[in-house]
């Protein structure tokens, strides 16, 4: 081509007009593409926010199926008596499970259908999931799932109150076109209670559930954990009746300053030991030999997944519930519950405790201190299910109130964890603190190795003990008025029979329990949670709820 001067003319003509037009189209593109989310970002790693999380822990567990329509059920599999499986990972966003008879969940052989859904825009309006046929060619989807999680008990918990609702549509595995819509409902199984499946003799339960031994309980822990709170004049009235927190004037608190160098965490293990020493006769339930492990995925163990949630040995973690009015303790118990959490502390927990080069280096108020509020607050926590009226089963997620004293309370059924009114009639409390009694035998050993004869020991009020010397830092423990008060134990007088020593107990609850100062009502106390629940983890990342 001949270069002339007409035609550089219209060269430059034609780039002036296309760039200022491509610069400015692609101006409207960019944005454009930018309003429609473009180009899909590259991967990263994304977990679910509080919400899906939430979602996923009433989801998670074992569901009786009904379907409804013209077909006769699921291809392949009979019309009534299905079970369905869910499960998603603690901060996962994958809804993972199976399909298929009850035996056949609980058998090795792969179950029939295996769901496969994603919980991202997900919500309990709104749930979809997918079924994959085990015997098709390519584990093609054969039906799909749209359903509604009931709301009604949302704010309260996920034992056996949740349905799912919605509808079927089989897929034809060969065009993948739909078919007509089946009706779908999903009852979720109740989580049974360990007093279900652990066995505990008749003697054991009349001695945890007696007045006199639950108001002993709730008072020895609430002296000890509220004493560095109370006002001088609360102080003077317990004191008037017995039962301050050690020595007059020289009493042990158990959550205030310098708690690890008072001797409470002497007090601790003596109790608990001397408690123990009255159980085991009666046939408590064994001690622990290791934390017991998470739920298995149910993908990969689907049989065991079923069994944990069935909760066959009484010892699975019973599922988490909300607290309206305490979003910091929902948040708390949620996380003490998580498997991540099993794993970064209590195995953690379960091998230092065990550990002769740590025990060797801490006193016995020392270790009691830190194992009390750690390890000891949280197993009460991780293995409680939510508190309910023993009456009618009604949720109570805030728990019973602590000065409250009405018969229903005294009921045999209420043996909640997170109050130690009550915890020591679950047969768990045994479970777990008789693994905490063992490490005192470790900690011993421990010493035996690297202070050899340093620690001695004897028997005290009928329980195996130890002198006071270098690591041991009190002469004798606090067991309320029985060591350190102007009351013999409970009920063991003519002069004062069982039933004033019960008054005395609920007086003096009263007095530790019921907050009516004007300061603290002006400075809006924070909610009167459990003292097993003053010590909170709280989520580092925090997502929508």
């Amino acid at each position: 081509m001949q270069l002339t001067r007409r035609t550089v003319l219209a060269g430059l003509a034609i780039t002036s007009a296309l760039v200022p037009a491509g610069y400015f189209g692609g101006r409207k593109v960019h944005a454009y593409l930018e309003k429609r989310d473009g180009t899909p970002p590259q991967a990263r790693v994304e977990t679910a926010d509080i919400s899906i999380q939430r979602l996923s822990s009433r989801l998670r567990g074992i569901w009786t199926v009904k379907i409804t329509g013209d077909a006769e059920g699921l291809y392949g599999l009979p019309a009534d008596g299905l079970e369905l499986l869910l499960d998603s990972a603690e901060r996962g966003r994958a809804l993972r499970g199976f399909i298929d008879t009850p035996e056949n969940l609980r058998a090795p052989a792969l179950p029939r259908y295996k769901v496969i859904g994603d919980l991202v825009g997900a919500s309990p309006a709104l749930i979809r999931w997918r079924l994959l046929d085990r015997d098709s060619a390519r584990y093609a989807p054969r039906y799909e799932f749209t359903v509604t999680l009931d709301e009604a008990q949302a704010t309260l918990d996920a034992m056996g109150t949740d349905v799912l609702a919605g509808h079927i549509q089989p897929v034809d595995p060969q065009t993948g076109m739909t078919g007509p819509k089946l009706g779908f409902m999903a009852l979720k199984h109740t989580f049974p209670k360990a007093h279900y499946r652990i066995a505990t003799s008749p003697e054991f339960v009349a001695w945890a559930t007696a007045p006199e031994n639950r108001l002993y309980h709730q008072l020895w822990h609430a002296s000890r954990d509220l004493w560095h709170e109370l006002s001088e004049t609360r102080r003077n009235a317990l004191r008037g009746l017995g039962w301050q927190p050690g020595p007059l004037g020289a009493e042990r608190h158990a959550r205030g300053r310098n708690m690890d160098r008072n001797g409470s965490g002497v007090d601790f293990f003596f109790m608990h030991r001397h408690m123990l020493t009255i159980a085991r006769p009666l046939n408590a339930p064994p001690a622990w030999r290791h934390f017991p492990l998470p739920q298995p995925a149910a993908e990969q163990d689907w049989a065991g997944f079923a069994r944990y949630f069935e909760n066959v040995d009484g010892c699975s973690v019973p599922p988490t519930w909300l607290t309206p009015s305490d979003e910091k303790f929902t948040e708390g118990v949620e996380l003490i519950k998580s498997p991540e959490t099993f794993h970064t502390n209590f195995q953690m927990w379960d091998s230092r405790y065990r550990d002769a080069d740590y025990l060797s280096r801490v006193t016995l108020g020392q270790f009691g201190t830190e194992l009390e509020l750690g390890l000891h607050d949280w197993l009460h926590i991780r293995w409680a299910s939510i508190p309910r009226d023993p009456v009618n089963g009604s949720p109570v997620p805030a728990g019973r109130e602590p000065a409250d004293f009405s018969n229903r309370w005294f009921a045999p059924e209420y043996d909640c964890l997170v109050d130690s009114f009550s915890s020591h009639v679950n047969p768990l409390f045994w479970c777990f603190h008789g693994w905490i009694d063992e490490r005192l035998e470790d900690w011993f050993d421990a010493h035996q190795r690297v202070h050899p004869g340093q620690i001695v020991r004897r028997r005290l009020l009928g329980v195996d003990w130890f002198e006071p010397g270098p690591w041991v830092e009190i002469n004798e423990p606090w067991m309320g008025p029985l060591t350190h008060g102007c009351f013999s134990q409970p009920g063991v007088t003519a002069i004062k029979p069982l039933e004033k020593d019960i008054e005395i107990m609920k007086l003096a609850l009263e007095i530790a329990c019921n907050t009516d100062d004007e300061l603290a009502q002006a400075l809006n106390k924070a909610p009167n949670r459990s003292p097993y629940a003053r010590n909170l983890p709280v989520r580092t990342h925090v997502g929508k709820a």
